[in-house]
């Protein structure tokens, strides 16, 4: 891991609340609500919370009676003015065929609120990871995910581009767009006539605090995204 590798995942995603304070992270517990998410372009067949996991399902039987438009399902939720945004997702080994199947979009606004641009990371089967920008759809990440495994996919907005992470792992920046800040977070998956859930954990968003140097030792002497198995 290099050094600025370390010092920014400590900053985003380290224990100590004093790094965390203006950071909110859903960890979609069971009990929990999901009232502030609302449907964007047409719902999934399902979205609850279960074994203390977010739990997207896709019903193919479906696919087709809606626009290509519509057949991308997905819930949405506003996270206000945030420059962070991540979350964990399970990339299931069975994902194999050519098709689009789960991920997270972000609304990029610009300082005037005006949407500036739609940064995603998606699961698209053989192609592993994809990302789109302003300019399409981007094939860099390669096989530097995890099968099987809860993967973190984060956004960082700096004022100048937004910053696509893997893992902790910077793949991916774009200026192309006029994103100061993430106004939304979209989940979604794509109904193409087959069936499948798509399993999300440990949603973080916000404007992170910087962490005092003393705070950062003790950040990285305990840092680790715990990647939970699917239940």
């Amino acid at each position: 891991m290099t050094f600025m590798k370390v010092i920014t995942c400590a900053i985003l995603l380290s224990v100590p609340n004093a790094a965390l304070a203006a950071v909110v992270t859903v960890e979609f517990n069971n009990g929990d609500s999901l009232g502030g998410w609302t449907v964007d372009r047409s719902a999934p067949s399902g979205f609850e919370i279960d074994n203390n996991q977010l739990k997207m399902t896709i019903d193919g039987s479906t696919e087709g009676n809606t626009d290509n438009f519509h057949d991308t399902r997905g819930m949405q939720m506003n996270i206000e003015k945030s420059s962070i945004l991540s979350i964990d997702m399970f990339v299931d080994s069975t994902w194999t065929l050519d098709q689009r199947y789960g991920g997270i979009w972000a609304v990029g606004h610009d300082s005037a609120e005006n949407i500036g641009g739609w940064p995603i990371i998606e699961y698209h089967g053989v192609n592993g990871l994809s990302i789109w920008d302003n300019d399409g759809w981007h094939y860099p990440v390669g096989a530097m995910f995890n099968v099987d495994e809860f993967n973190n996919l984060m956004f960082v907005a700096t004022g100048l581009a937004v910053e696509y992470y893997l893992n902790g792992d910077l793949v991916y920046t774009d200026a192309s767009g006029d994103v100061d800040h993430f106004g939304g977070v979209i989940l979604n998956a794509k109904n193409v006539g087959t069936d499948y859930t798509v399993v999300y954990d440990n949603l973080r968003y916000g404007v992170p605090e910087p962490a005092p140097l003393a705070l950062l030792g003790l950040g990285l002497l305990g840092f680790g995204v715990a990647r939970k198995r699917r239940g």
